[in-house]
C-alpha cells in the first residue's frame, strides 16, 4: 500500500470522548504525525480534520465523502475509545474480512509501543465511516482517555506510537537516526599570578568560553 487517506474522528463541534485525554485533540495530533512519517517512506498521503459538521450525521458524511474524493488504497480513520477504566488497551475496527489481518498487526503494533493491552482487530458493520468508504479502511482506537494508565503510556510514547502505525499501515521500517555525539567539556584553569593583573586573566578567559571551553579561574 502507497497511497492512504487519515482523518481524525468526529469534529471541533461534535465532541468525541474525553476524560484524562480528549479525542478531539489527540486524534488531530495523531494524524500529522503518521502523514509525516509515511511521506518519510515514501508513501502518498492525503490527511483531513473535520472543522465544520454540527452533528454526528454531517460528521461522518462529510468525512466519508473527503475519503471518496481521493485516489488512496486504504481509508484509515484515528479515534480514542472509552468505557473500560480497569483495562484500557487499543482496539482497531473493520468491516470486511480482508481488512482482518492488517486491523490485527496495526493494533498489535500500537499496543506494543505503548506498552498496553491489545484488544485486537474488530469486526464492525454498524459504523457509517467503515460502510460508507469505498476502498479498504480501518479505525484505529488508539487506547483509553478514562483510564489513566492508556493516557500516561501514550503522552510518553506518543512518537513511538505514530512511527507503530505508520511502519505498520506501509510495511516498511523508518530509518534510526543517529544519536548526537555529546561533546564533553573540558576544564580549564587560568592562574592569575602568572599574569600582570587579574584584568589580562578575565580576558583570557573570556576569549576561552568564546571558543566553548569551560574556565576557572584560580588566583595564587
Amino acid at each position: 500500500m502507497n497511497e492512504f487517506v487519515i482523518s481524525s474522528g468526529h469534529a471541533k463541534v461534535v465532541p468525541g470522548a474525553s476524560g484524562y485525554l480528549d479525542e478531539v485533540n489527540e486524534a488531530r495530533k495523531v494524524v500529522p504525525k503518521v502523514a509525516k512519517y509515511l511521506k518519510e517512506l515514501d508513501c502518498k498521503v492525503h490527511t483531513f480534520n473535520d472543522d465544520t459538521s454540527k452533528t454526528q450525521r454531517d460528521n461522518i458524511n462529510t468525512i466519508v465523502k473527503y475519503h471518496n474524493s481521493k485516489s488512496r488504497d486504504l481509508d484509515v480513520s484515528v479515534h480514542f475509545n472509552a468505557g473500560t477504566k480497569e483495562t484500557g488497551g487499543t482496539e482497531v475496527l473493520y468491516y470486511g474480512d480482508g481488512n482482518k489481518a492488517l486491523a490485527a498487526k496495526v493494533s498489535k503494533a500500537i499496543a506494543d509501543a505503548l506498552g498496553i493491552k491489545d484488544r485486537g482487530a474488530k469486526k464492525r458493520t454498524d459504523l457509517g465511516f467503515l460502510k460508507g468508504t469505498a476502498k479498504p479502511a480501518i479505525l484505529i482506537e488508539v487506547c483509553f482517555v478514562d483510564t489513566k494508565t492508556n493516557a500516561d503510556s501514550y503522552k510518553k510514547n506518543f512518537d513511538k506510537c505514530c512511527k507503530a502505525i505508520a511502519e505498520t499501515l506501509s510495511g516498511k521500517k523508518l530509518k534510526e537516526q543517529a544519536k548526537p555525539v555529546e561533546k564533553k567539556s573540558v576544564l580549564h584553569k587560568v592562574q592569575v599570578g602568572a599574569f600582570s593583573d587579574e584584568k589580562n586573566a578575565n580576558k583570557l578567559a573570556a576569549e576561552l568560553k568564546k571558543k566553548g571551553y569551560s574556565v576557572n579561574i584560580v588566583k595564587g
